[in-house]
């Protein structure tokens, strides 16, 4: 066992072991009968004081802690010679809902920030009448965390060189559905070369986790037909997760 392994089980024993001493002391103060604290997760707090050492090849056993640095130092596609900043993603965690789009556009390349430029707001659009939002219940995330130059769809090679953080982060998110927006996320995901179009309308499985199919909505600002197919897609999400719709999407 590694010495900083050893550590990481010692400071866990420790931390549970001054929760016993914290209900000793409050059974000597109070002078009445105690129930024992539970054996604790402390497995969050232990990797923020004593994180695994960082192999930035191996993102298939990192922590989302540790994701979140590797990414920023990927040398893995040719992105990394244009980007500003890596977006990484952001939202709750655990996430009832995952969504995935195709790549950062210029505001999220300048801030770091997923889906925040005129189509990540017009996401939120839709989402809040169902009552969801990156700041209670959905996670936001990419298939490449680089800008591609001129928002140009990622190069399969691109793509190819991300998924092993993507796929790490699907796991550590641990939704209960993944909503993909856009062709690229939807083939790289499902490996298919069907469009949207041909993919929404249906559910869909990726390593066991339903998948549904919409258009991005950078193509629904472009083309107001597809604002209709969009919100039968969203209200499929609300059922699948039981949500109350509220009203519909603008």
């Amino acid at each position: 066992m590694s010495n900083i392994q050893e550590k990481r089980e010692a400071l866990g024993q420790g931390l549970q072991q001054f929760l016993t001493y914290c209900d000793q002391a409050e059974a000597l103060i109070t002078s009445k009968e105690v129930t024992p604290s539970p054996q604790m997760d402390f497995s969050s707090l232990i990797d923020e004081i004593l994180p695994l050492p960082l192999d930035k090849d191996a993102p298939e056993g990192a922590t989302m802690k540790q994701l979140q640095r590797m990414v920023p130092e990927c040398t893995r596609c040719p992105l990394c010679e244009t980007r500003t900043h890596t977006v990484f993603g952001e939202g709750a965690l655990p996430a009832r809902l995952l969504i995935i789009g195709e790549g950062p556009g210029s505001n999220e390349d300048a801030t770091g920030r997923a889906f925040v430029g005129k189509a990540g707001q017009y996401l939120d659009t839709w989402l809040a009448p169902v009552g969801l939002s990156r700041k209670t219940n959905v996670y936001l995330a990419n298939i490449v965390k680089c800008r591609p130059p001129e928002n140009r769809n990622p190069h399969t090679d691109e793509v190819f060189s991300c998924l092993p953080f993507v796929k790490r982060q699907i796991q550590l998110v641990k939704p209960e559905l993944i909503l993909l927006v856009g062709g690229v996320a939807s083939k790289a995901l499902l490996n298919t070369d069907e469009g949207v179009g041909k993919l929404r309308g249906r559910f869909h499985r990726y390593e066991g986790v339903p998948v549904l199919v919409t258009y991005h909505p950078a193509a629904v600002l472009r083309n107001e037909e597809l604002k209709r197919p969009v919100w039968e897609d969203i209200k499929k999400v609300a059922a699948f997760l039981n949500l109350t719709l509220q009203g519909k999407s603008k």
